[in-house]
């Protein structure tokens, strides 16, 4: 198809929605009336929420605000993001009376739904209620927010609505790395569709923004906020009978590859959000009825009803690259392997097992084209950029996880599908990762902090989990002789970790095995970081320690325990610690505890 019949395709597409507005859509608040919903605390109403969509999600803070937040792109990665791109920092809404300007951005109050969020404003001298509303629908690019505005009087009230849209059309993290460059963002009112089209000067990425109402007055001005984008602002005249509400439905909708695409999805979303949203309320009640607990503890049996919900909202979704479970919002919305290692176990026992089985693909997927050798990654940008090639632990995880995800699902094509990883995987840990030979192989484990890359506890664990693990999948393959190999190396390793790995002198199993050299290096950093913590106790352990070594130096590695960091437990996760050390290792990591976990010193990266 030519490119000039598109062109034709789009302008009888602008026309034929010229002057369509006021939908009638349905109120948010109405189809939510009997859904589950948590009501924050004030005390909160200054720190983060996500209305989260597996294409598009909106981050800002439970008052109604859009503060800069974020390290990864520092100030960036709150606002509205449509991976690989972000679409904006956030929207301003303003209410111009007579005699005052009243600005949205202190919330009296938060809730949150399993697909949708709202703020509620009292203008009490005004007698006026506003509930905000949000939502995003499932596999698209866009936001919906809703305003029910109601005079609460018993006279009529008049006044002016701005929404201003403040557009920031950037790169994810690392997008420099993929050829991604920020330039300056530049913006047209399109009066067919009244409202604003925004583009990145010398990129194909488009933000288009209005509402279900005929806007009275249009402006641009510059941004407030830090980068390279634009504030554009629509206006509405408001007029309330006494004890009247009125409703607004603005549409917030994007693309990364062109503007045809962006004006498409805003005005399906315009046209059809009440059943976009009916689609999402029913997609949530099934996930909802997967799974289910009943106990005593009705809060702890909250708290897994929302994990459910929880764990939806952290799906990624990007064409050409793929889907899977990011580590987290608003600083870690990729993907990782370590983290996916984990959850996705966790994913599968409450019958989520759509997202378990494509982000084992994923990440499969990446690692082949980015290593080609087993080696599992560890973190790659939504733009398919690789941070980090992989640390040495995601390698056995990932066989874990296989093995895991196998006893739920039974599914022998699954097994055979990933034991070419496997076996590469294992191979690779062993031939280029154990330079001794001794069954450990060097290299960074979980607690990423630097120096700790030699023989690591939790690193020598979960190889022993992952050979075990190997060994019933080769069997259950009906490979007998490589499921014999695999044991007997489980076998072995087993009896090393508890040999070599233990510490009698701390009752504890060792951070890692190194040189003098290391640990000393090591200690080092650490008292700087155990006394910017305040951790007196630990800065004077420490020194003794070096104080032991240096008094009874050693040529040979050894078992050191310096950190007290959480992986130290690993052998007791993993069921490799015989009985007595298990119990002497956990009476030991009672002492290294706070009131919300194990001390865990882990740099993330």
């Amino acid at each position: 198809m030519s490119k000039k019949y598109n062109i034709v395709l789009f302008l009888i597409f602008i026309f034929s929605f010229s002057g369509c507005k006021k939908t009638n859509q349905k109120s948010f608040s109405e189809f939510l009336l009997n859904e589950n919903s948590i009501e924050g605390k004030t005390e909160y109403l200054n720190s983060p929420f996500v209305t989260a969509g597996n294409r598009v999600y909106m981050v800002g803070h439970q008052d109604g605000s859009f503060p800069e937040i974020g390290w990864h792109i520092k100030g960036e990665m709150g606002g509205i993001w449509n991976h690989p791109i972000k679409l904006m920092d956030g929207f301003d809404i303003n209410l111009v009376f007579n005699d005052a300007e009243v600005k949205l951005d202190k919330a009296n109050s938060f809730t949150n739904y399993p697909m949708a969020n709202k703020h509620l404003f009292y203008l009490d001298d005004k007698n006026i209620e506003i509930e905000r509303w949000q939502f995003v629908p499932d596999n698209t690019e866009a936001v919906a927010i809703q305003f029910l505005i109601k005079n609460n009087g018993d006279t009529a009230q008049n006044f002016e609505l701005e929404f201003v849209g403040n557009s920031d059309l950037r790169p994810t993290w690392l997008g420099e790395r993929s050829n991604m460059i920020d330039h300056q963002d530049v913006a047209e009112f399109n009066e067919n569709l009244d409202a604003w089209i925004v583009k990145d000067s010398l990129n194909p990425w488009f933000a288009v923004f209005g509402s279900d109402l005929k806007s009275d007055r249009q402006n641009e001005e510059a941004s407030n906020y830090s980068g390279k984008g634009l504030s554009n602002s629509l206006s509405y005249d408001v007029a309330l009978s006494a004890n009247e509400t009125t409703s607004l439905i603005f549409t917030i909708a994007g693309s990364f590859t062109s503007k045809e695409e962006a004006v498409k999805i805003y005005y399906d979303v315009q046209n059809n959000l009440s059943n976009l949203f009916v689609e999402k309320q029913d997609r949530y009640k099934k996930l909802a009825s997967q799974s289910k607990l009943t106990i005593p503890d009705k809060d702890l049996e909250q708290t897994f009803k929302w994990l459910k919900y929880n764990c939806d909202w952290l799906v990624r979704t990007v064409p050409g690259i793929g889907t899977g479970i990011g580590a987290g919002i608003p600083d870690y919305p990729w993907w990782f392997g370590v983290d996916s290692e984990y959850a996705l176990q966790g994913y599968m026992a409450i019958g989520q097992k759509d997202v378990v089985h494509k982000t084992i693909k994923l990440l499969d997927s990446l690692s082949e084209v980015t290593n080609g050798n087993g080696k599992i990654i560890h973190e790659v940008s939504t733009n398919g950029v690789v941070f980090n090639e992989g640390n040495i632990n995601e390698t056995p995880q990932f066989v874990s996880l296989i093995w895991e995800i196998y006893k739920w699902n039974g599914d022998k094509k699954f097994l055979k599908k990933y034991f070419p990883t496997i076996k590469k995987g294992l191979d690779w840990l062993m031939k280029e990762k154990d330079a001794d030979n001794n069954l450990f192989p060097d290299g960074f484990g979980m607690m990423e902090i630097h120096g700790l890359d030699s023989e690591m506890i939790d690193v020598a664990a979960y190889t022993q989990r992952a050979f075990d693990d190997a060994s019933k999948i080769a069997q259950e393959l009906g490979d007998e002789e490589l499921s014999k190999s695999y044991s007997k190396t489980a076998t072995k390793l087993k009896q090393k970790i508890n040999k070599e790995f233990w510490s009698e002198e701390f009752q504890s199993y060792a951070d890692f095995i190194g040189t003098d050299e290391q640990a000393l290096h090591l200690i080092k950093d650490a008292i700087v970081r155990a006394d910017t913590l305040n951790k007196p106790w630990a800065v004077e352990e420490l020194k003794q320690t070096k104080a032991a070594i240096m008094n009874n130096p050693s040529e040979e590695s050894r078992p050191f325990v310096l950190h007290h960091n959480w992986v130290v437990n690993t052998p007791m996760e993993m069921a490799i610690a015989d009985s007595v050390k298990a119990i002497e290792a956990l009476k030991t990591s009672e002492k290294f505890v706070n009131p919300f976990a194990f001390w865990n010193s882990r740099r993330i990266s």
